[in-house]
């Protein structure tokens, strides 16, 4: 059975949900199980995103933990996290992210981790190191909505799955129903992913 990696830009994926009107709660085990398929073995999802530093921002940095110790009680998922940090123009940026998610990409590759690796990103930057996990052997399958399909994406994947397709097909486990205490990281954090 072909062993399956899942890995997800956090902020990424949350503004392509709200960009195409779906639900932004998302269980991630179900959305890896569905990424995967049934012929396919889920090893584990690796889920990057970037924190408030609690000195500098802790409402926000509280706010963010919920979501985080959710994802820590998901199975099978692995919580990566960078920084979000601002600039001297008072803008947030995200800091870290990026290389963590290119990192484990190529490493969990180059040790034999999976067989494919599949990349939820709309990120451009995210092309070389999926050259580099195809030339270790590996396949990399690209999951996005139609509407943000970059060629230089496309070019580096083995494949793309329709993002769109997963989530309406597989709605009812993939978007569970939403309760007021749930706050999303990227829920009103000033930039987006």
């Amino acid at each position: 059975m072909s062993r399956v990696c899942v890995f997800i830009d956090g902020s990424n994926l949350y503004f392509a949900l709200k960009r195409n009107n779906k639900m932004t709660r998302v269980d991630y085990y179900q959305l890896s199980l569905a990424l995967a398929g049934d012929s396919r073995k889920l090893v584990r999802t690796y889920y990057y995103n970037a924190t408030f530093d609690t000195n500098h921002f802790s409402d926000k940095a509280k706010s963010q933990q919920s979501f985080f110790d959710s994802l820590d009680r998901t199975p099978y998922l692995e919580l990566r996290l960078g920084r979000i940090i601002q600039n001297r123009e008072g803008h947030r940026m995200e800091k870290g992210v990026d290389v963590l998610m290119a990192g484990d990409m190529v490493y969990y590759a180059a040790r034999n981790f999976y067989d494919t690796a599949i990349v939820v990103t709309e990120d451009q930057d995210f092309s070389p190191a999926m050259n580099l996990v195809k030339e270790l052997g590996k396949q990399v399958e690209l999951a996005v909505f139609p509407d943000a399909q970059s060629r230089e994406m496309i070019r580096a994947a083995d494949k793309i799955v329709n993002l769109d397709e997963v989530v309406k097909s597989h709605s009812s486990h993939i978007f569970p129903p939403t309760q007021a205490t749930d706050v999303h990281p990227n829920e009103d954090m000033g930039f987006e992913g």
